[in-house]
């Protein structure tokens, strides 16, 4: 379950990035990306995905270098999608990456107004 804090000015979201074990429509390998390309702290950024046939609020998140690793959960996307549209200034970060068999990666987004 995403942890949301409200701070004065910004709002911060903390989560773990979803779908990390699904490989991307170009047939790249989500686990391979966040192996070579994702650290704790690295900046990460979020693309809405407004293709996906599943989830009408559907955001990717990319690595440092603009490759996904997989998508926000659907509740937290739901409440970031609007600060994307309406170009709110987003800092996201890798909070963490861990695990043998399948690597996940924990995400903190501030929505800074």
């Amino acid at each position: 379950m995403a942890k949301i804090i409200n701070i004065p000015s910004a709002f911060v979201y903390e989560s773990k990035v979803a779908g990390v074990s699904k490989d991307n429509a170009d047939g790249t390998s989500r686990q391979t990306i966040i192996e070579k390309e994702v650290n704790e702290e690295d900046d990460l950024y979020l693309e809405l995905d407004s293709e996906n046939k599943f989830d009408p609020n559907a955001i990717k998140v990319l690595s440092k270098h603009k490759s996904q690793i997989g998508f926000l959960k659907s509740e937290l996307a739901e409440q970031v999608k609007p600060a994307l549209i309406n170009g709110t200034e987003i800092h996201c970060i890798a909070l963490w990456v861990n695990g043998k068999e399948v690597k996940g990666v924990g995400i903190r987004i501030e929505l800074v107004s």
